[in-house]
């Protein structure tokens, strides 16, 4: 049985003196062998009933990272097959650019164990996602998005 969902979720960026910072989460429990020891991503998640792409994303950031964002625009989509409880899923996950609405975190959900800022060049090297780790070079090459830190 094949069954498609979408997703959506965001690139939490800001600038940190001379370089782009984004958000990445991480997780150590709970993964699929062929992502040991760390699971890292880009905050993202399921749409809930009623929800459009951009308030799935925004959603998705505050829930996992603890951050307000607000949407800059829209940068591509991810597209991935999986196998979960013996059904094979086609998912698109919708990303968007994000900056913060405030430096100020609040209590994220325990899905991840980690929430860094690190450097967009490095998440875009170490993302367990090839392609979460494709997007990101490609908003690195744009400098249209670059320039809006």
């Amino acid at each position: 049985m094949i069954r498609s969902t979408s997703s959506a979720g965001g690139i939490l960026a800001r600038r940190a003196g001379s370089f782009i910072e984004i958000v990445i989460v991480e997780r150590m429990h709970d993964i699929e062998p062929k992502w040991q020891p760390i699971l890292r991503q880009l905050p993202k998640g399921a749409m809930e009933s009623k929800e459009s792409f951009e308030e799935t994303a925004l959603r998705e950031v505050r829930e996992e990272t603890g951050y307000d964002a607000k949407i800059l625009e829209k940068v591509g989509t991810a597209k991935w097959e999986y196998q979960r409880n013996s059904i094979h899923w086609e998912e698109i996950v919708h990303y968007y650019l994000m900056s913060l609405k405030t430096e100020l975190q609040h209590e994220h959900d325990d899905e991840y164990d980690n929430v860094r800022w690190i450097k967009i060049e490095l998440a875009a090297t170490i993302l367990s996602y090839p392609e979460e780790r494709e997007l990101l070079k490609k908003v690195i090459e744009n400098v249209n998005y670059i320039s809006q830190f």
